[in-house]
């Protein structure tokens, strides 16, 4: 699973040099996706300062129930720890919550320190380029190309 989000991770950023300073901004990006009986719904909500993205907030909704109950024990497993990799990176903070069939994590990246280089390094978090500035507009047309869609 870890594999999973890193994909989904990989494909929103794109990194280009932005611009300092404009004026605050929030665009949110969703995208539903089925995967070996896994059903998974991800949104992607980034906060910008004109077209520096300054925290992102994924939501990662997963839907088990077509596994039977030992597979959906050794997921939980792996979401579990997968979460405890992600809030252990100063400038991340993530959550994951079981349910009966299903598992939801929450990851919130302060985007204006190191946590993007630092995931980077760890194997977390597929970037290319400089790392300390993600492009709102370059990481919003990387995620449409990947099969996202605005959030109006």
């Amino acid at each position: 699973m870890k594999k999973i989000v890193s994909v989904v991770m990989v494909l929103c950023m794109t990194l280009a040099l932005a611009a300092c300073g404009g004026k605050e901004q929030t665009v949110s990006y969703k995208m539903e996706q089925e995967q070996s009986g896994l059903m998974m719904s991800d949104t992607m909500t980034l906060d910008a300062k004109g077209d520096k993205v300054v925290k992102i907030t994924e939501v990662i909704d997963v839907d088990m129930s077509g596994f039977d109950e030992a597979t959906q024990g050794q997921m939980t497993t792996t979401y579990d720890a997968m979460v405890e990799q992600y809030a252990a990176v100063e400038g991340v903070e993530c959550t994951g919550t079981a349910g009966t069939g299903t598992y939801s994590i929450t990851i919130t990246i302060d985007a204006t320190g190191d946590a993007v280089e630092k995931l980077a390094e760890q194997g977390l978090l597929a970037i290319e380029g400089n790392g300390s500035r993600l492009s709102l507009k370059a990481t919003g047309e990387a995620l449409e190309g990947s099969g996202y869609t605005k959030v109006e």
